[in-house]
């Protein structure tokens, strides 16, 4: 399927650094789902994705340098993608998406619906996704796992996805343990095709409607907080 890691050049073949490793990992319908431990820049992947409220001052904009790319994102517009080569990170692309600036839940359609745009392209066989990590963008760990892992699904559902391997790589080990968690409990949930349609729609809606489905839907993300810090308190 598509283009593949080996038509990369030898500069960019680095080896990964010594911290990488998975933390969990998932098949669903011939599509592995990985939670990796990883510098995103030295990750080895055909594509990498830049989302940000400023991707132009994120940490995989300063890695690349490119300055002619830097030019072009700093002028895209919210919910807009570009697709670059890139310079000096272990990737042949890039997607640079322009997300909103946080401010509360109403924003997370939009995300939501950006994922999805990356998830759809094609030509490709491993596309990696990381937190959002520049500057003004304040996402809630709990609530980008639920809509990047809510994202991958509804993709797989829908069957409007192009990539064999999905990541998302992060070095921060509060915001793994997040994903991690989001994306079994929800893999347990789409076990349970009833169920998972259920709760799939009623997510779906509350991004449409966040003032009357607030509550009732975020209680799930509300719990993951909860569950963490008392792991991390035990240990």
């Amino acid at each position: 399927m598509g283009n593949n890691l080996c038509g990369l050049e030898e500069e960019k073949k680095h080896v990964l650094h010594p911290e990488s490793k998975i933390i969990t990992t998932r098949t669903i319908k011939q599509i592995t789902i990985s939670i990796i431990q990883a510098d995103i820049a030295e990750d080895l992947s055909d594509v990498i994705v830049n989302a940000s409220h400023e991707p132009a001052w994120s940490y995989l904009a300063k890695r690349d340098k490119n300055n002619k790319v830097n030019d072009l994102i700093q002028q895209m517009k919210i919910g807009e993608m570009i697709k670059t080569k890139s310079e000096n990170v272990n990737s042949l692309e890039i997607y640079h998406v322009r997300l909103p600036y946080y401010q509360d839940t109403r924003d997370l359609q939009l995300i939501f619906q950006s994922y999805q745009a990356c998830l759809k392209q094609k030509g490709f066989n491993s596309i990696s996704f990381t937190e959002q990590n520049s500057p003004n963008f304040v996402i809630p760990k709990q609530f980008h796992a639920e809509v990047l892992i809510r994202a991958i699904l509804q993709s797989i559902t829908d069957d409007e996805i192009a990539f064999e391997q999905i990541k998302f790589v992060s070095l921060d080990q509060i915001t793994l343990k997040y994903f991690a968690y989001e994306l079994m409990k929800l893999l347990d949930e789409y076990r349970i095709p009833d169920l998972y349609k259920f709760r799939q729609q009623q997510f779906l809606d509350y991004l449409q409607n966040t003032e009357e489905l607030k509550q009732e839907v975020y209680l799930l993300s509300t719990g993951i907080t909860t569950e963490i810090e008392q792991v991390d308190r035990q240990q």
